[in-house]
C-alpha cells in the first residue's frame, strides 16, 4: 500500500455578527479585526482508495498553507507507505529544518498532513486514533471548559459568565487585555455572579508589557482565577520568566509556538505552568504527543488550544486528550462564540464533531478521528473555486 495523492483544500466563510465586530486579538504590536472563518483542510489517500482526512491551522491566507501542502510535502509521501508515521514525519521537516523556514505556515502545512495520516491509519486498522496512540482514560467524554466570553462591560460580560453556567459549564474563560482596572472590575462582576465555584481561565492575547502583566495577574490572584493565559506576546520567553516567578497564579502560553524545541524551552526555563499546544501548529498529532511526554517530565499540565480552529484539529486534540494521563491532561477548549459558531467546526461534516454535556465534551465516535467531511458543503467555502 502506498501514497497515491495529497490534497489541500483551503476555505473561507465570511463571518457575520460577533466574530467580525469582536477581534482585537490585542498585543503589544498590532491590532486585527478577523472578518471571515479560515482552514485549510488536507486528504491523504492511498492506492487503495482509503482517503485520511486533517486539517492545518491556517489563521489567514489558508491559500499559502494549502501551496506547502501540495508543492512541497506532497512529493515527499507520495509512493511510500502511509502507515510509517514517523518516519514520514521526519522526511517531511527534513525538507525546511535547515532552511530558515522551520517554523510559521510549513509547520502548520506538515500538521495537517500528519493529522490526515493517523485519520488514515485508523481507518486502514479499523481503530479510533487514540487507541493507536496507546488507549484511553476515558473513551467517551473530555473535561471540557467554554471558551470564550468575549470583550465588554462588566455587567455584559458577566451576563454571560451566568449563562455559561445555565447551559452546564463549571470553566469559563474569559478575554482581559482592556486595561487593568477594566479587567479587574470585569473580573469582580463575574466572580459576584457566578460565585467561587466555577473556575475563571483569563486570556489576555499578549496584550500586556511584563509589569502591567504582573498589576493584572495580582488582581486576578485575587479572585483566585484558575490561569493567566499570554501575559505578554510569545517570543517574550524572559518576561513569561519574569511573570512566572512574580505571580502565584499559573500562567498559561504555548498556542502561539511550534514544535516540541520551543515547547522544551517553555517547559524548562520555567516560562509556563499550563502548556497550550495546537495539534494544527506544533508538527500534529505526532509532535503533541511528544509535547505531552515533556510536560509528563517537568510536572507540567498540558491543555491543548483549539480557538478558532475547525473540525480536523478538534478531533485530533480530543483523541490526543483522552490519551493523556490525568494528572498531566487539565480541561480541553470548548470554544463556541455565542451567535457565531464556527461553520467549519461542525458544518462542514457530515455529523458534528463536539457535543457538549455537563462540562465534558463527547469523544467522536468511529474510526480514526471519527470525521467525514461533507464535499458539497466543503465544494461551497472553497476559496480556489471562487465561491467564498
Amino acid at each position: 500500500m502506498k501514497v497515491k495523492d495529497v490534497k489541500s483544500i483551503p476555505l473561507r466563510v465570511p463571518a457575520t455578527g460577533a466574530l467580525s465586530g469582536y477581534l482585537p486579538y490585542r498585543d503589544t504590536l498590532a491590532k486585527l479585526v478577523r472578518k471571515s472563518w479560515v482552514s485549510c483542510f488536507v486528504q491523504v489517500e492511498t492506492d487503495e482508495g482509503e482517503v485520511g482526512l486533517g486539517e492545518c491551522l491556517a489563521r489567514e491566507v489558508p491559500e499559502a498553507t494549502a501551496t506547502i501542502v501540495e508543492k512541497l510535502l506532497k512529493p515527499v509521501i507520495v509512493g511510500r507507505d502511509p502507515q510509517d508515521i514517523d518516519v514520514l514525519w521526519e522526511l517531511m521537516y527534513a525538507t525546511m529544518r535547515t532552511r530558515g523556514h522551520n517554523r510559521g505556515y510549513f509547520v502548520e502545512a506538515l500538521s495537517g498532513v500528519d493529522i490526515a495520516l493517523w485519520d488514515l491509519l485508523g481507518k486502514l486498522s479499523g481503530n479510533p486514533v487514540y487507541r493507536l496512540l496507546g488507549g484511553a482514560y476515558d473513551s467517551d467524554r473530555v473535561k471540557a471548559y467554554a471558551s470564550s466570553v468575549l470583550y465588554g462591560t462588566p455587567k455584559e460580560m458577566a451576563a454571560e459568565c451566568s449563562r455559561l453556567v445555565d447551559e452546564g459549564h463549571d470553566q469559563i474563560k474569559v478575554k482581559i487585555g482592556m486595561g487593568i482596572e477594566k479587567d479587574a472590575h470585569a473580573i469582580k462582576a463575574i466572580r459576584d455572579a457566578i460565585g467561587y465555584d466555577v473556575d475563571i481561565m483569563c486570556d489576555a492575547n499578549s496584550a500586556y508589557s511584563v509589569k502591567d502583566a504582573i498589576r493584572v495577574g495580582r488582581n486576578l490572584e485575587r479572585f483566585e482565577c484558575f490561569w493567566f493565559e499570554e501575559p505578554v506576546p510569545p517570543d517574550m520567553v524572559d518576561g513569561y520568566v519574569e511573570i512566572s516567578r512574580a505571580l502565584d497564579i499559573p500562567i498559561a502560553g504555548g498556542e502561539s509556538h511550534f514544535l516540541r524545541y520551543d515547547f522544551r524551552d517553555l517547559i524548562t526555563k520555567n516560562c509556563i505552568d499550563v502548556a497550550m499546544p495546537d495539534v494544527g501548529r506544533v508538527g500534529g498529532i505526532s509532535e503533541c504527543r511528544k509535547i505531552a511526554t515533556l510536560c509528563a517530565t517537568f510536572g507540567k499540565k498540558y491543555s491543548p488550544h483549539v480557538g478558532l480552529s475547525g473540525a480536523g484539529i478538534r478531533a485530533a486534540s480530543l483523541h490526543l486528550a483522552a490519551t493523556i494521563p490525568r494528572e498531566v491532561f487539565l480541561t480541553y477548549e470548548y470554544y463556541q462564540i455565542r451567535g457565531q459558531p464556527n461553520p467549519l467546526s461542525n458544518d462542514v461534516m457530515k455529523k458534528p464533531v463536539e457535543l457538549f454535556e455537563d462540562g465534558y465534551v463527547k469523544m467522536p465516535g468511529g474510526n480514526g478521528l471519527g470525521i467525514e467531511l461533507d464535499e458539497r458543503v466543503a465544494r461551497k467555502y472553497d476559496i480556489r473555486r471562487g465561491r467564498a
